[in-house]
């Protein structure tokens, strides 16, 4: 386990290194969920999601792109995810008209 995070560091060095790794876990895992309870979830909650998503992710890019050019792929991820996640709620709210 320990070689594997290893490995991942040496490869994510390029990217930002650690804090690319913890914001590509971040929109992994909180894609994941959102994909398995949107049927769950009120309209306005998924409103409500794809809001709150952009203020995480502007801040987050923020952050990355202030600590250098070295960390663009930081900086682009979280806006990425936040697309995504929009156009998945998105399209979970047209389909419930």
């Amino acid at each position: 386990m320990i070689r594997m995070f290893q490995t991942l560091s040496a490869w994510s060095a390029a990217y930002g290194g650690a804090f690319f790794l913890w914001i590509a876990a971040f929109c992994v895992v909180s894609y994941l969920g959102l994909y398995g309870f949107k049927s769950r979830l009120s309209t306005p909650f998924l409103r409500r999601l794809i809001r709150v998503s952009a203020l995480i992710a502007l801040p987050i890019s923020w952050l990355a792109i202030q600590q250098g050019e070295s960390h663009f792929a930081a900086a682009m991820l979280p806006l990425a995810w936040c697309l995504v996640l929009g156009i998945t709620c998105s399209k979970e709210i047209a389909s419930r008209r």
